[in-house]
Formats: structure tokens, sequence, C-alpha cells
């Protein structure tokens, strides 16, 4: 069953689905736009075929994936964050059929890497363009058939790969099933709920919880950009109950919406955040909160939710609760296991699968620490990763950007606690004639910048381990200062 007949089709028309600052959508008004974009979509006969989507209007945006989705095209929702190198990595890798996206969005203009892009292939393309995302201009790159996928429906979502390739996690329509009951359990979802989701459409939890939310029958409310006023005037229009997002975004929201309007924060009965490391003080930035729970909802990309933790004003250390359909053990400590929400394969890359797996369990890269059955605590991390702001980044590859930069002779990246995003990206480098200011010119509107380091370290060595560098030294001069 496709994601709209799971999510959307069965609601009453009535509904109030979709809320944002500009108005307010029942779901019989995103089926009739459904609709629109199928008829709009239907002679191009797409199934198999792979739809690129970089469209902010979140009203636009979900009725084009619903109605791609529905008829068997594989969806690839992709940042905004994307700049020319990134954008063109993963068009690149993912070689498209059809792209849709916004002429300009922060100041960055997709078309021109776009066309740059199609027009470099042998292969047919189909850009749609629009300044607004309601009215769509299409051009036609000629070239021969590209392959379809073996797998009609599904959707892609792309991250960090260590080596700096893009890394898409392939998704079947029916991990939405699994999906939608974790949702649900961390939120304690009712259809009188009205949610406010500030999480990426491009990342797999962003996708999750927006249809899930729909499938409730609840109010999903949005915000298409990080523009603080309007995300807080968005909740207060929509009388918001509920909140996920990740930790820092919250923080910065409530200690706007505190100084400005704290009724919308009056109104908050749960804030579920989610991608980055909860400190152990977190509910103390948060006195009007006093009755409002918190709960950290723990999972990754690939595997999907997986566990939540409840978040008390005395809480040292956070205990989370595996779900009961969560197959799990632990190897070494690691944590592995298995779901009905597990991506199925990274795209185009059967080594890196076959790699994440061992005899069908999934590894998380997590080190956990069983105190029951049940009830775990995360110790490490095994895998090299930052979580900043709820991205994932991966140090090898900020590691391989910067090392292109003519002057840097080597380069470490650690990831180093901040009280805002979480983590903080921190690069150690040995280099001649460049300063600070050189590097971040280098990476700025090529790569997206939360990628870009926020600390830059100039040293002339390294410490060593058995000829590595030793990661954990330079972290630890991070803390003496």
């Amino acid at each position: 069953m496709n994601l709209y007949d799971r999510n959307l089709a069965m609601l009453d028309k009535d509904v109030l689905s979709l809320c944002n600052l500009e108005g307010t959508y029942t779901a019989g008004e995103l089926r009739n736009s459904v609709l629109r974009y199928e008829s709009m979509l239907g002679p191009l006969n797409l199934e198999g075929k792979r739809i690129a989507l970089i469209v902010p209007v979140l009203k636009e945006y979900i009725p084009l994936f619903l109605a791609a989705n529905k008829l068997k095209a594989t969806v690839a929702p992709l940042s905004y964050q994307l700049r020319r190198e990134d954008l063109s990595d993963i068009l690149e890798f993912l070689d498209p059929h059809i792209v849709f996206t916004v002429n300009e969005f922060s100041g960055f203009t997709f078309p021109e890497v776009i066309t740059k892009w199609a027009l470099g292939r042998e292969t047919e393309t189909l850009v749609f363009t629009s300044d607004n995302c309601t009215k769509w201009e299409v051009e036609t790159f000629p070239g021969c058939s590209k392959n379809l996928q073996s797998d009609s429906g599904g959707f892609i979502c792309f991250t960090s790969g260590s080596t700096g390739a893009p890394k898409g996690m392939v998704f079947k329509d029916d991990v939405m099933d699994y999906v939608y009951n974790r949702v649900l359990e961390a939120m304690n979802l009712e259809s009188t709920d009205n949610v406010f989701v500030y999480a990426s459409p491009s990342t797999q939890y962003g996708v999750a919880s927006m249809n899930s939310i729909l499938k409730a029958g609840a109010t999903l409310v949005v915000a298409d950009e990080f523009d603080l006023l309007n995300m807080i005037n968005t909740m207060q229009k929509a009388k918001c109950n509920k909140v996920t997002t990740t930790p820092s975004i919250f923080k910065s929201l409530y200690n706007f919406a505190s100084r400005l309007n704290p009724e919308v924060l009056n109104r908050l009965e749960l804030v579920c955040v989610i991608g980055e490391k909860i400190p152990t003080n977190f509910r103390s930035h948060f006195p009007l909160l006093k009755n409002c729970t918190f709960v950290s909802h723990y999972g990754s990309s690939e595997s999907g939710s997986l566990a939540n933790a409840y978040i008390n004003e005395d809480t040292e250390e956070l205990i989370f609760r595996m779900a009961d359909p969560v197959e799990f053990k632990t190897v070494e400590g690691e944590l592995f296991v298995k779901t009905a929400g597990l991506f199925t394969e990274y795209y185009k890359n059967p080594i890196l699968t076959q790699g994440a797996f061992e005899k069908g369990w999934f590894m998380m890269g997590d080190l956990v620490e069983f105190l029951d059955e049940k009830n775990f605590k995360i110790v490490g991390r095994k895998k090299d990763v930052i979580k900043k702001g709820g991205q994932q980044v991966i140090s090898g590859e900020v590691e391989q950007i910067l090392s292109n930069i003519v002057g840097v002779k080597s380069v470490a990246v650690v990831g180093a606690p901040h009280d805002v995003y979480g983590e903080q990206i921190v690069a150690y480098i040995i280099a001649e004639g460049l300063t600070s200011k050189d590097i971040r010119t280098y990476c700025t509107g090529k790569y997206a910048s939360y990628k870009i380091p926020d600390q830059i370290i100039f040293t002339d060595e390294f410490p060593l381990t058995n000829g590595k560098v030793d990661k954990i030294k330079l972290k630890s001069r991070l803390g003496r200062g």
C-alpha cells in the first residue's frame, strides 16, 4: 500500500491536517493537491523512476511526495542546505529522472547547479522549477533512457558518507506501519493534537513524523524555514500542544518565546526531542515548562525509532526503554537490532550495505549498557559521527573536504560538546600560509553550512597511537581549554 492510502486517503475530508503561518488545510484540500500533482505527473509514467525534491514549501512538498509515491516513483527528498559540491555529488550519484526545485532559497540558486549537471549527462532528465513551488515550469534535457528502480515506490534519504561520497538509505513503503506506531508511542498522539514539527523533510525522521501525524488525524504544524519569530507565531496560530524537534532548536525556540510570547509555552504538554545527545541539566533550561512531559526519542536513520526515555528534573543519565517489537542484542557492548523499520540497503553501495549488517543484525554503532531486559543507557559511540543541531556529520568527510585546500598538510576532525547544537565540529589543521578565514571562505557556498568547522585550531603535530591520530587526546586538549 502506498503512503497516500496509508496516511491521508482514509481521513475525513474536513479534518484539519496541516497548518503553517499562511493558512490551514484540511485533509480534503491536501487530497485535492495530491490529485492535481497526480494529473500533472501521470502521463510521465513514473513507475520505477527516481524523483528528487528540493521543495521547501511544505504544503506543496507533502502532496507532491505522496502523489509521486502513489504513482510508484521512488522519491528522494533533498536538503535545502545542500550547496554546489554537495548537490552535484548527490545528483551524479542518484541520477534522478525528474527534479523538482525551487529557484532560490536562502540566497542559493539551485537551478544553476542542476542545469549544469543535466547538460553533462547523456541521459534524459526533466527539471521542474518554480519561484513559489506552486506554478511549475518544465525543461527537458534530452538523452537516452535511464535505468529504473527494481522495486518501485519507496523513498531514499541521503546523508554524509565517511569518504565524502553521498550515502543514500533506501526505504520501502511498509516501514511506515512500524514507524507510525513508534511515533504514536513517543508522542502519545491523539487526533486532537496540534503538533509542531521542525525536522528536515529530507531525513527519515522528517518523512516519518510528518506522515505519522497526518495518519493519526492530528494537525501537522510546520514552518518552511528557520525563522524563530515565524515559528512561534505559527505555533500560536495553531495552538500547539506538542512539539518534536532537536534539543538545540527547541532551546532556541523556548528562549525566544519566553521573552516574546510565553503563552505559546504554556500550552505545551509534551516535547519530543531527537537527533542529539541530551545534556544532564537539560530540563533546567525550561523553568516555564514544569508540567510539560519531555521525551528523548532514540533511533537512527537506518534503523528507525527504537526506544524512548523520559527526561525528568533530576535526570542525570537518560534511561531508554526499548520498544516491544524490536529484536536486539549487544556484541562487545555495541547495540545490534532488527526492526520492521529498517532501511533496505544503501543506494548503489552493496559493500557498505554488507558492512552495516552482521548475519541480518544492523550494527547501530552505539555502545550501550542494559540495566534489565528492556532498559538501557548509552555509554558511548563506536562510529566516528558528530551530531550537530540534529544533522549527522561524518568526521572523515569534513577531513576530506579540508584536505583539498591548497596549503593544508594534514587535518583531524573531532566533535566537542556545545550548549546549543549538542556537538560542534572542531578541526585540528597542520598547514602553511592559511588562516581560519581562508578555510571558511573555501567551504562557504560549496558545502552545507553545518559541515563547516565551528572551531579551527592550527597545530604543528598530532598525537599518535599505533601510527594513527589519537583523537581522544585531541578532545582532551579542548577540555583543558
